[in-house]
């Protein structure tokens, strides 16, 4: 697939619907390959809906994985030293947890025993991982639960990135109800008590689930975007609801954009939050990592 071509054509849809606009234009059916799009286009979407024009050091990591898995590598040595020249080239961009973890990697080439934090940016570094298995739940339980310990060796946050990965997974394959997947990958494995409980309440009103979780936190952030994901049919609705300025609110935004963007299809993302620089080259990214580049 030719990113340059695919881009080209993400202007020319958007075009089409200015052209078109004040009439009904029917979207076109999801695939697999625009609900791929849709997620990590959501992701991006999400993430500039809260951060505005200031610098994002997650996403550059979240690419680098992307790219890896989609080449076939799954090296996680290889992936770290990668991670660790990308924080050395901007490293006021990675979050402190972060930071502090890659320079752990750096110094002793392996993950810290301890996490620096319970922080949410894990999950999002994770999401290319529920593409790239998606059809494999042992891989994608295991490949998320590896990668987000790398730098995060916390169970309550590499086991949020599992059940955000799971559900994400459910969606692009074109299924809605994803909890019974979810609570199935959480309570066969030893993850914390409060996860599991909170991820079974997802289906209840929001009233029964208690107060809602503080942005930023790994538990939080999958508790909230799971619920979103569940009850909110709009993905436009759904992502200005989460996305406050400013970078607390910047891992909920980005997940809640890659499970409603997986579950509905990059159709249903408005068009001018997908035309930036790059975007073809995500879409070319997330048809290989579903193995569908030759799905339209």
């Amino acid at each position: 697939m030719n990113p340059d071509s695919e881009y080209n054509l993400s202007r020319v849809r958007s075009a089409t619907r200015e052209i078109h606009a004040g009439e009904s234009v029917p979207k076109p059916s999801p695939t697999l390959s625009s609900r791929a799009a849709g997620a990590l286009l959501g992701l991006a979407a999400g993430r500039a809906l809260a951060l505005g024009s200031a610098p994002d050091g997650s996403l550059p990591l979240t690419w680098i994985l992307a790219e890896e898995l989609a080449a076939g590598r799954h090296d996680l040595r290889e992936l770290a030293h990668r991670w660790v020249e990308q924080a050395d080239g901007d490293a006021g961009a990675v979050d402190r947890e972060t930071a502090a973890a890659l320079a752990h990697l750096a110094r002793h080439d392996e993950p810290p025993a301890r996490a620096a934090g319970q922080g949410s940016d894990p999950l999002v570094r994770c999401v290319p991982v529920a593409l790239a298995a998606f059809d494999a739940p042992r891989t994608l339980v295991s490949a998320t639960y590896h990668v987000a310990a790398l730098t995060h060796p916390d169970p309550l946050v590499a086991w949020s990135a599992v059940a955000v990965n799971v559900a994400l997974a459910r969606f692009l394959q074109g299924k809605r109800d994803f909890v019974p997947d979810v609570v199935e990958a959480l309570r066969s494995n030893d993850v914390p008590d409060e996860l599991l409980a909170r991820v079974r309440r997802v289906p209840l009103p929001a009233a029964a689930d208690g107060p809602d979780l503080a942005p930023g936190t790994a538990l939080g952030d999958a508790v909230a975007t799971l619920r979103l994901a569940y009850h909110e049919p709009l993905v436009e609705r759904g992502l200005r609801a989460v996305a406050a300025p400013g970078p607390p609110a910047a891992a909920r935004a980005g997940l809640a954009g890659a499970l409603l963007g997986g579950r509905d299809s990059s159709y249903a993302i408005p068009p001018d939050w997908t035309v930036f620089d790059g975007a073809g080259i995500l879409q070319a990214l997330a048809a290989r990592l579903v193995r569908a580049t030759a799905v339209a």
